[in-house]
């Protein structure tokens, strides 16, 4: 389904890890390849056909309805592939395209959508090859510059660090690589031209 929110395709695949079925075993129920069942619940809702979504939303209790905003309108849609998706991020926190920052002792990544997708239609991350997302992935709501949404207030990038890591030290580190990675981008791209 075209106009279908990464985040429904998402809910889905939580649905099917909670329900203990396996994605090879999903995808043959349905008739379709394991891959393309996840692509699809990855956020890319183009993967499958429109009868097999209608399945896995009926059998998992999943609305199809786009999301609404707070006062109830339905947000416009954004399919992957569109020109829109040249600005979308990458949900991977290892990516270098997510700068790290701490405020008030919270861990934030702010994605920097020019470096996950700097070629136009693109639907992969530049750098790591992720799924890029083109809308908040909590509430569906068009993307905003900074690292948290502003319709519903979520950060769009989850750190995921092992317990115990000191957050100011480990940012230090990732954006003094970051920065190495972006000097070394540039040099590499001076002499291709």
């Amino acid at each position: 389904m075209k106009d279908l929110s990464p985040e429904i395709c998402r809910q889905i695949g939580q649905a099917r890890r909670a329900n203990g079925i396996s994605q090879s075993a999903l995808a043959a129920e349905l008739g379709c390849k394991q891959p393309a069942l996840s692509m699809f619940e990855a956020g890319d809702g183009t993967k499958l056909s429109d009868d097999a979504v209608k399945r896995l939303a009926a059998r998992f209790g999943i609305s199809l309805d786009p999301p609404k905003d707070s006062e109830g309108k339905a947000f416009s849609s954004v399919s992957v592939g569109t020109a829109a998706s040249s600005n979308g991020f990458c949900p991977n926190c290892h990516c270098p395209s997510n700068v790290p920052y701490v405020i008030e002792g919270k861990l934030l990544l702010h994605p920097l959508r020019n470096l996950a997708s700097p070629v136009a239609l693109s639907r992969r991350c530049a750098v790591c090859g992720e799924v890029l997302e083109v809308r908040c992935p909590e509430c569906g709501a068009p993307l905003n510059e900074g690292a948290c949404c502003v319709a519903c207030g979520i950060p769009y990038v989850t750190p995921a660090l092992p317990t115990g890591t000191d957050i100011y030290a480990w940012t230090m580190q990732r954006r003094k690589e970051i920065k190495e990675l972006m000097t070394l981008t540039n040099q590499t791209q001076g002499v291709e031209q």
